[in-house]
């Protein structure tokens, strides 16, 4: 088994035992030292004849390193006294000069820091410095004052380890969340782009096919007519794939140059293309829309162009309206359509409102649809002052009988 799968399974199994996932080496440091430190502790007592009880002082300290190692961890109350005692009492029973296996002791406090809890931890290491100041006053200890200064060092270099073992293991999760947010609302936008794009052309495409099946049906077949709508059903369905191909093809790499996003200068084309399938729809424009930023003039045309495909798709035979009021500080879209029936004015239901509000959301708009004085009303904001939201009465272009005349800033058919 290699180093690297080796460590890898310890460190597993560390982090299923409660451990914070510190990088291989430092437990590996660790345990070396404190085992280092054990050793040359044994080996100052080897010429007085006391090796083989120093040697089996040492073997019982280091039982909880053993057992830490293995990943079977030992509560602070049972690991403090296991590692320190035989420590200690190999220093009182066995005294040599500049005794190295008060070492172990600071390492044995930083790893409680690095491990335990705050409490539990301060708790050994005040019981480990009054041992070693104990052995300091009844002699068994040279220079116990500096050994309890290494000591307390000792257990704030763990704790140091641990809070910011933690802080990065926070940052980390943070991180993840993050990126499973942004993971999440970009399928979501390609979703409502993706919505989009078929809800429209869809639309457009069914109103070609019912006006050249209305032209085959009719006595008088206009087949010119008829293969004119097919054409252009078929032109839209095309367009359709494309546009699907490259939202989707997002997802992967290397799609190839982006194509530029709709804005509200592209409003009038579409508009113009529902007209053209047959849609009786009006557009009027004021203000400057080229100064619109490119997001909120994204999210303006998808709303327009949602608006209308549901209007194609449940008032196909309804007069409507489009209103743009645009500037750089504030942007106002209204989309009117007639309800020949109070039956027809009932809540729609699908993704359409959703998405649209959804959108309404992202620009920090005011969203609102709903019926009005026997009409539909779809309405956006932006910035989301709901009190200045555009509350006009019926548009005279909705009224029976009324046909508006061309003025600057306004398509009619």
């Amino acid at each position: 088994m290699s180093l690297s799968s080796l460590t890898s399974k310890l460190s597993a199994r560390w982090a299923r035992h409660g451990y914070p996932q510190f990088v291989w080496w430092i437990p590996l440091v660790m345990y070396g030292s404190t085992a280092i430190a054990l050793v040359i502790g044994v080996a100052q007592r080897s010429g007085s004849g006391d090796v083989a009880a120093a040697a089996g002082l040492a073997l019982i300290s280091s039982i909880p390193w053993v057992f830490d190692a293995l990943a079977i961890r030992l509560r602070w109350w049972l690991t403090a006294p296991l590692a320190a005692v035989p420590t200690l009492v190999l220093m009182a029973q066995y005294p040599v000069g500049y005794d190295f296996a008060i070492f172990s002791l600071v390492m044995l406090v930083g790893h409680l820091g690095a491990l335990e809890k705050f409490v539990e931890s301060l708790v050994a290491t005040a019981l480990v410095c009054a041992a070693v100041g104990f052995l300091g006053v009844t002699g068994d200890v040279e220079a116990s004052a500096f050994w309890i200064a290494g000591i307390v060092v000792g257990w704030d270099i763990g704790f140091i380890m641990q809070y910011q073992q933690r802080r990065l293991d926070a940052q980390e999760s943070m991180a993840v969340a993050a990126q499973a947010a942004a993971v999440l609302e970009e399928r979501q936008r390609i979703a409502r782009e993706v919505h989009d794009v078929i809800a429209h052309s869809l639309s457009v495409t069914l109103l070609h096919l019912t006006a050249a099946r209305r032209s085959l049906e009719d006595e008088d077949v206009d087949v010119a007519e008829a293969a004119e709508a097919l054409l252009d059903a078929e032109r839209l369905g095309r367009q359709a794939m494309a546009e699907i191909r490259h939202t989707v093809g997002l997802l992967g790499q290397g799609g190839g140059a982006p194509r530029p996003a709709p804005d509200l200068l592209d409003v009038t084309a579409l508009v113009e293309e529902f007209r053209g399938a047959g849609l009786d729809v009006v557009l009027e424009i004021s203000g400057s829309p080229e100064d619109v930023p490119a997001q909120t003039a994204l999210g303006l045309y998808r709303i327009a162009q949602e608006s209308l495909a549901n209007i194609a798709k449940h008032q196909p035979a309804s007069r409507a309206v489009v209103v743009l009021e645009a500037d750089a500080s504030r942007q106002a879209l209204q989309i009117w359509n007639t309800l020949p029936s109070p039956a027809a004015q009932g809540p729609r239901d699908g993704a359409g409102l959703t998405g649209m509000q959804q959108r309404a959301a992202l620009l920090d708009g005011h969203f609102a649809a709903g019926p009005r004085d026997g009409v539909w009303v779809v309405e956006v904001a932006v910035p989301a002052r709901a009190a200045e939201t555009c509350r006009l009465g019926l548009p005279k272009i909705l009224r029976p009988g009324f046909r508006a005349a061309p003025s600057p800033g306004t398509v009619t058919p």
